[in-house]
């Protein structure tokens, strides 16, 4: 999601690009093998979130600061142009890719647009879904998309990477738009061995690309309920075309309940395994108990799936929503798992359930897991741990370490060793109201492990942290001060039990009655937190009333960027917690805001507004039923005075434009309608507010 910030010039086939990084560590701070080393200089992979591949959302720009935040001002604005009829997704939900000081973005219908960033001028499109490559799976209409990827020297040029929402992979060439390489993942394929439910169209499959070793992962799409299918990780070599399969690597046993002994041998082949046992506050070092006790705590582990000869009826996907990590030293790809399906009702799946709802270490260049941390054993409440993954330093003892820092959907926000996965610390955000029905439960403890569902024997109960998460967002983190930031939420929701399976429930039920899902009034707040990142200790909160909160938050010299959903961007002093400035937009905000440079070296804050602030009591959810827009934000350069452009959302009918040549990019744009108007529209306007 977002981008970048600092220029580095690097050389591709004779042609010198330049290309704005977002957000590093100061070099005093960092720890040499978190660098790549690139001739005499220290470039930072770039990615779909800032700092690739550590992804910090942290731009280390220098011009808009806690002393003029509050003179952002709106430049210009791109309407989104309406989804064909018939599909119900609009708008955009990416945080854009900021790069040489173009803003990459993708519509939640296939739209794939690169856009000049100091003024939003088209530069060349691709619509993704016409694209038709022989033999590849037929595109879905439109989709939820939540992510792009770049590449800056896998395959010698510069790359934007979709994942698109029909299984197929396209690397664009980011300064023309031309398909550099298309190649059906087959993620979901049928024939896979050990799976007997469905991965479906429609999901966008998360990715990650080892640039130094020219290794592309990917996981498969997950579903809610009963029908999910049998989850894996692949890794291809992107280096070739086509690329080559490299390995697949399964999370889960196979779903006839063939191999009853899967997840013991799954933790004998790690180098460390754990388990959160939330009610004893630690984590289970699963290698070092006695082989008598991962037996009675592993055997048959999800037992038979409910197989009933051609079909199972539990299963498990891979994380999305925010980005995995590489650590480009090793090859080790830090990566987030999905909740096991059914969500509500286990009664298909007891013990458990490795690896659903976990963070896993995996050797991209062979597929081995080296450790794997399982956050919610047996998750009765849809807890996935999805979103970002961020991979930085801390300190412990004296002793400095590379330091994996993930939230889950069940609230808790972890530190793990990056080497070995072992816990150093968790952070328990004291905003979140707990409920009974919903604390997590003791993997020692076999009984709560066969567990039919959270309220059990009762069908009925508050669910809180909610089906939509306690940390439903990307977090951020301030090398400078050793803080991560994150938003924690409640939303508590009134929760009937259904049937996953039996005479009259479809295959694929989830166990959850949607239609009486109600949230309890008055209850529903975010609280952002800073907590240290050594320590595991809050240095601050800033409360959020009356909303939940998605999508994420990014840090930049100083200053927490918040956007919300009720239209307001909050900016809070990253060392106090106290708000600085807060701008009405005017459209929900449910994806964090892009920080880079634009083509004059300005800074330039960039993000969608999705469509219509959202009246439904999920509206934090970002599903957005309007175009909505793109806009931008930046100091006033006086003594010009600022006005604000609108960029036709007129697009035309070819698939792919020709681009413009880089030795002109700055000097030729490319056809776009620009209208100038006052500063009025979407007026941005201060609201004054307390912390």
């Amino acid at each position: 999601m977002p981008c970048t910030l600092r220029s580095n010039t690097l050389n591709r086939s004779g042609l010198s690009v330049t290309v704005s990084v977002i957000a590093i560590l100061t070099l005093s701070s960092l720890i040499p093998a978190l660098v790549v080393a690139q001739g005499s200089q220290q470039v930072q992979w770039n990615g779909p979130m800032a700092n690739y591949p550590f992804n910090w959302n942290n731009s280390p720009q220098g011009q808009i600061s806690p002393a003029n935040v509050q003179n952002l001002q709106l430049s210009w604005v791109f309407p989104i142009p309406a989804a064909p009829p018939g599909v119900t997704q609009q708008g955009t939900t990416v945080t854009p890719l900021i790069i040489n000081g173009i803003a990459y973005t993708v519509t939640n219908f296939n739209l794939l647009l690169a856009m000049d960033a100091k003024n939003g001028k088209i530069i060349w499109q691709v619509n993704v879904a016409k694209l038709n490559q022989t033999g590849f799976p037929k595109p879905v209409a439109g989709s939820h998309y939540h992510s792009l990827y770049y590449t800056s020297k896998v395959r010698g040029v510069p790359l934007i990477w979709v994942s698109a929402n029909y299984h197929a992979i396209y690397a664009f060439n980011a300064l023309t738009g031309d398909v550099n390489l298309a190649f059906d993942s087959h993620i979901g394929d049928p024939g896979v061995p050990g799976n007997f439910g469905n991965y479906g169209a429609g999901g966008h499959a998360w990715m990650a690309i080892d640039e130094r070793r020219g290794i592309f992962v990917i996981g498969n799409a997950g579903s809610e309920g009963t029908s999910a299918g049998r989850g894996y990780f692949q890794g291809y070599d992107i280096t070739q075309t086509p690329p080559t399969l490299l390995w697949r690597t399964f999370i889960m046993p196979p779903q006839d309940g063939s191999d009853p002994t899967w997840s013991i041998k799954s933790v004998a082949n790690m180098s460390n395994a754990w388990i959160f046992d939330a009610p004893d506050k630690t984590a289970v070092d699963l290698k070092s108990l006695p082989q008598s006790q991962v037996q009675s705590m592993l055997n048959n582990d999800w037992g038979n799936f409910g197989f009933n000869g051609t079909r199972s009826f539990a299963g498990v996907g891979t994380g999305w929503g925010g980005s995995w990590t590489v650590d480009p030293t090793t090859g080790i790809a830090y990566v987030g798992t999905a909740q096991p399906g059914p969500d509500w009702n286990a009664t298909t799946r007891p013990g458990p359930n490795l690896w659903s709802a976990s963070v896993l270490a995996i050797d991209d260049t062979t597929g081995k897991i080296v450790w794997a941390f399982k956050a919610t054993p047996h998750d009765l409440w849809d807890f996935d741990c999805s979103w970002g993954v961020m991979l930085a330093n801390s300190t412990s003892n004296g002793q400095t370490q590379k330091t994996v820092f993930k939230g889950c959907k069940n609230g808790y926000f972890y530190a793990l060793n990056a080497a070995t996965g072992k816990m150093l610390w968790y952070f328990d955000p004291p905003s979140i109201k707990r409920t009974p029905g919903t604390r997590l439960l003791n993997p020692l403890n076999a009984t709560q492990m066969k567990q039919p569902w959270g309220s059990y024997p009762r069908t009925t109960f508050v669910q809180n942290p909610p089906a939509s998460g306690g940390i439903e967002s990307d977090p951020a983190y301030d090398p400078a001060t050793n803080t991560v930031f994150f938003v924690a939420y409640n939303n508590p929701t009134n929760t009937k039990i259904l049937p996953v399976t039996g005479k009259g429930v479809a295959y694929g039920a989830a166990g959850f009655n949607f239609f009486t899902a109600t949230v309890v009034p008055g209850a529903t707040n975010s609280t952002a937190w800073a907590v240290d990142s050594n320590t595991g200790q809050a240095k601050w909160h800033y409360d959020i009333p009356s909303i939940g909160f998605r999508g994420g938050i990014t840090f930049s010299n100083g200053v927490l960027y918040i956007p919300r959903n009720d239209g307001l961007l909050d900016m809070v002093d990253g060392a106090t917690g106290k708000i600085l400035n807060s701008k009405f937009i005017g459209a929900a905000l449910v994806t964090e805001p892009a920080i880079a440079t634009d083509a004059n070296g300005d800074a330039v804050l960039v993000m969608p507004g999705s469509g219509a602030i959202g009246s439904l009591q999920f509206g934090f959810l970002g599903f957005p039923t309007q175009p909505g827009y793109l806009f931008a934000m930046n100091l006033p350069a006086p003594p010009k005075a600022s006005t604000t452009t609108v960029v036709s959302s007129v697009v035309s009918t070819v698939s792919v434009s020709s681009g413009i040549d880089p030795t002109t990019f700055y000097a030729t744009l490319a056809v776009a309608v620009i209208l100038l108007i006052t500063t009025g529209f979407l007026a941005v306007r201060r609201k004054a507010r307390s912390p």
